[in-house]
């Protein structure tokens, strides 16, 4: 399997089963503050979180997949799919998202979306035993760098990979990803948007910062 940084919280996922590709990010949006080039993947599956034209652009770039936004069977993957809120007023300022797990390649990947609240127990039984964590860290609209040690221990992936924080292609005022490492000491960064199976796992919480390929 081959896991690919577009940039902002998209993330494609390449395998024997197929192609996903998780929230999807219209470029150009916002004003312009969502600066990555397009998103050009034909993909069987597209995971939306939420509604917001920065996570739910299904362009014809993508092909005709299967769009997923809530539980269930869908061309042969199993989905789950949890609600939460976007922020920490129970979604009175930015409504809700929500936090998609499935099995692919053998391996279960967990999007958290742009979860804006602390996990509770009913989180992670909904989500199931993670091998590879993608988990926004931007603060401002979502959980921020301090609250990933929190995410982590709750969640114990063997992967753990940040999105959705500021960088050249995307100024919305969050932080960037070197925050982490404030809070976090096992955070490597090197080079490069994909990550392949063939590397190995290893044996849990390790988070690799990949760099947007677009």
């Amino acid at each position: 399997m081959e896991l690919t940084f577009h940039g902002h919280a998209c993330v494609s996922l390449r395998g024997e089963q197929g192609v996903v590709v998780m929230d999807p990010y219209k470029s150009g949006a916002l004003g312009g503050a969502i600066g990555f080039s397009p998103v050009e993947v034909q993909a069987d599956w597209v995971t939306i979180s939420h509604y917001h034209v920065d996570h739910a652009h299904v362009s014809p770039a993508l092909g005709a997949p299967t769009v997923v936004d809530k539980s269930g069977l869908f061309g042969g993957l199993e989905f789950r799919c949890r609600s939460t809120y976007h922020d920490r007023f129970k979604g009175a300022r930015m409504g809700m998202t929500t936090m998609t797990s499935f099995e692919f390649d053998g391996l279960r990947i967990a999007h958290l979306g742009d979860i804006g609240c602390d996990l509770i127990r009913e989180d992670v039984e909904a989500l199931g035993p993670v091998d590879i964590l993608i988990f926004p860290t931007g603060g401002t609209y979502t959980l921020g760098s301090a609250d990933a040690p929190a995410v982590l221990e709750a969640l114990r992936p063997r992967l753990a990979i940040p999105v959705h924080y500021e960088c050249a292609g995307c100024r919305l005022g969050l932080e960037p990803v070197q925050a982490l490492e404030a809070h976090i000491k096992d955070v490597e960064r090197p080079g490069g948007s994909c990550w392949t199976s063939g590397q190995g796992l290893p044996s849990g919480n390790k988070v690799l910062v990949l760099e947007p390929a677009n």
